[in-house]
């Protein structure tokens, strides 16, 4: 499998997605709930849409997995795995800090994946041996050792309230 036109085809489906996000970020939404914080707009299944057919026109035997359409594989041993908007609650919210989020699996290994923020331009692509890159160049791992030296970043899940926080575990180490 050529990783660098699935790369190609999925930065191209990418854009193609967070095109319809762009077009709708700050205008009136409506908005659907699949759970109590788990929500949904028309923005997310048109871009899933404009993403899946990008993606079927280059690829059409690849399975897809993705977040509103569920899964179509049919035993296929490479699959997109789609998420058209990731972070749904801040587009929903004008907050600009979501993005169109896809990864390519073969056999069950994640081969490749890009993410793309529709509004600042930031494109994070990577490659299984290739590294990661941001807007075209290499990104690394911090090679900060030290907690009170680090930037620290943290989100909450939609069943936060299930999880008991006593059972994380933070380690310096």
């Amino acid at each position: 499998m050529d990783l660098n036109s699935v790369k190609r085809v999925g930065i191209a489906a990418a854009y193609k997605g967070a095109e319809i996000l762009r077009a709708n970020f700050g205008k009136k939404c409506k908005v659907q709930k699949k759970g109590a914080k788990d929500l949904l707009t028309e923005s997310d299944t048109e871009s899933e849409r404009l993403i899946i057919d990008t993606i079927r026109k280059a690829f059409p035997s690849h399975g897809i997995l993705a977040e509103e359409s569920g899964s179509a594989n049919n035993g296929a041993e490479c699959i997109w795995i789609i998420d058209p908007l990731d972070g749904t609650t801040n587009f929903a919210h004008n907050l600009g800090l979501f993005a169109v989020s896809i990864a390519f699996s073969i056999k069950g290994d994640i081969a490749a994946g890009i993410v793309l923020n529709p509004i600042t331009g930031e494109l994070f692509t990577a490659v299984k041996g290739e590294g990661a890159e941001l807007n075209g160049k290499p990104i690394y791992v911090s090679e900060t050792t030290s907690l009170s030296e680090s930037l620290l970043v943290t989100g909450f899940p939609y069943n936060v309230k299930d999880i008991n926080p006593y059972r994380l575990v933070f380690s310096t180490a």
